[in-house]
C-alpha cells in the first residue's frame, strides 16, 4: 500500500468527526479495530478516540485469535481538541 503512513486515514477520520459533530449533531462516535491494526489505533488517537475496552478473543485469523479494540471520542472531546492554542502568542 503506498498511500501507508502519509496521514489520509487520520484526515479522512478528522471530516468524519467534523460532520459527525457539527452538522449531525452526535454526542458520541465508537469504533472497533483488531489489535494487530497497530497503525490504524494511533491514527484514531491522534484524531482523539480514546481506548475504551477490549473484546479478547473476538476473531480468528490465520489461525491465532485476535482481540478487538474498542475505541471512541465525545463531543465535548472533540470540541476541546479544536480549541485554537494560545500558548506562545503574547
Amino acid at each position: 500500500m503506498s498511500d501507508t503512513g502519509r496521514g489520509y486515514g487520520t484526515e479522512a477520520t478528522d471530516l468524519v468527526l467534523e460532520y459527525a459533530f457539527t452538522v449531525a449533531g452526535l454526542h458520541r462516535v465508537s469504533l472497533e479495530v483488531f489489535d494487530f491494526n497497530v497503525g490504524a489505533q494511533k491514527s484514531y488517537a491522534r484524531s482523539g478516540f480514546v481506548r475504551e475496552g477490549v473484546r479478547r478473543g473476538s476473531l480468528r485469523q490465520d489461525g491465532a485469535w485476535h482481540d478487538t479494540v474498542l475505541m471512541s471520542i465525545l463531543a465535548e472531546e472533540y470540541a476541546e481538541l479544536r480549541v485554537p492554542s494560545t500558548e506562545g502568542s503574547r
